[in-house]
């Protein structure tokens, strides 16, 4: 659950304060069932949150490093800090969306406030934003499409032509992630809390309001916070619920535009923290495996519209091979033609001498069209 996502945050700030070990270079690749590093060691990002694509040539990721925040940039060859001009000192970046070239958005906090900036393919500058900062959930998503910009939070707000408008929400209700098709055509999902006695919320947007949707059919317990959406007849909401002793029970439900399907299957042991369209009428999920209560590897998910398939991910060259060792916490669609994709989180390095551990980014890009 969200809880679990903060406190690997806070660890890993202490890590990173105590030292670093420094193994592995900042774009080490390697190879293994259709994954790739290309990026781990030590590199300018500790953790990564957030991956948007532009083009083949032209990509962003958003995380932080050291209690500061850290945008990365992909030219086609190698992940590299974007060092533009305008970026505001943050504690971290959390969500990044990218239309094009010249219009990309970037949203992360810094102790109380939030931070909004946009890109404009010279330089960065700060937006002013609208609604209070989201204290039990920061991470809050943004999505831009071509003339508007959506934000969740604890409403969900639309942002056109230099203004905001607010859509409230039912108390305790806080919105985890938002994908667009378009300005008119958008979906929202998250949870009307507690949990255990809340349920969960997705919204859609015709361009002038939003509508809830009939309530997702998952399990008591289960926190939705993943959205992706292929069209308005396909929507895939998805979370997880957290027994007592047992592993993370991950959920994942298809909407058809009239009605929800559970399609979990056999989806199973996983801290479910991305999901994304395969573009071919599939799935892609991820997060952190818990198949093995002593050790996590790299593993993504795929659905081909009827079965899940498991498949492992590349272990980076000085990552640890104990304990949850490697999360990821988002994907998307690489769009080189390919049907390949990244996936953007972090990994463990074993303790040192002193019992100092280091956190280290994580981007991995898949060398394979999705299965099936």
């Amino acid at each position: 659950m969200p809880a679990l996502r903060l406190l690997r945050t806070a660890a890993a700030t202490l890590a990173f304060a105590s030292t670093l070990l420094t193994a592995g270079g900042a774009n080490a690749t390697g190879t293994m069932n259709g994954w790739e590093i290309s990026l781990s060691g030590q590199s300018p990002a500790e953790s990564l949150m957030s991956v948007s694509t532009v083009n083949a040539d032209l990509a962003w990721a958003a995380g932080r490093t050291a209690g500061h925040g850290v945008i990365m940039r992909w030219d086609g060859e190698t992940w590299s800090e974007d060092t533009a001009p305008g970026l505001p000192d943050v504690w971290e970046w959390s969500s990044v969306s990218a239309v094009s070239a010249d219009d990309v958005w970037a949203y992360g906090t810094v102790e109380r406030d939030q931070a909004l900036v946009h890109y404009d393919g010279r330089r960065w500058t700060s937006v002013p934003t609208t609604g209070p900062t989201d204290d039990s959930w920061p991470e809050v998503p943004v999505a831009a499409v071509p003339g508007r910009l959506f934000k969740g939070g604890k409403a969900l707000y639309t942002y056109s032509d230099g203004e905001w408008a607010t859509f409230a929400l039912p108390a305790m209700t806080h919105i985890r992630d938002i994908e667009a098709l378009s300005a008119d055509d958008a979906y929202a999902t998250g949870m009307q809390y507690p949990v255990d006695g809340g349920h969960p919320v997705t919204y859609h947007w015709d361009g002038t309001t939003w509508t809830l949707l009939d309530e997702a059919p998952v399990p008591a317990g289960t926190d939705t916070a993943e959205i992706a959406v292929e069209s308005p007849d396909s929507v895939y909401v998805a979370g997880w619920a957290q027994p007592d002793v047992d592993p993370p029970v991950p959920s994942v439900v298809h909407w058809n535009g009239s009605s929800w399907k559970d399609v979990t299957g056999a989806l199973a042991d996983l801290y479910l923290d991305a999901i994304v369209p395969d573009g071919r009428g599939g799935l892609w999920a991820t997060g952190t495996d818990k198949a093995a209560p002593a050790f996590s590897d790299p593993v993504f998910w795929h659905f081909d519209g009827t079965t899940w398939t498991r498949e492992d991910g590349t272990t980076a060259s000085d990552g640890e091979t104990r304990w949850p060792s490697y999360s990821f916490y988002d994907l998307a669609p690489v769009d080189d033609g390919s049907g390949a994709f990244w996936a953007v989180g972090d990994y463990q390095a074993p303790m040192d001498e002193h019992g100092d551990q280091a956190v280290h980014g994580l981007i991995e890009r898949s060398t394979i069209p999705a299965i099936g």
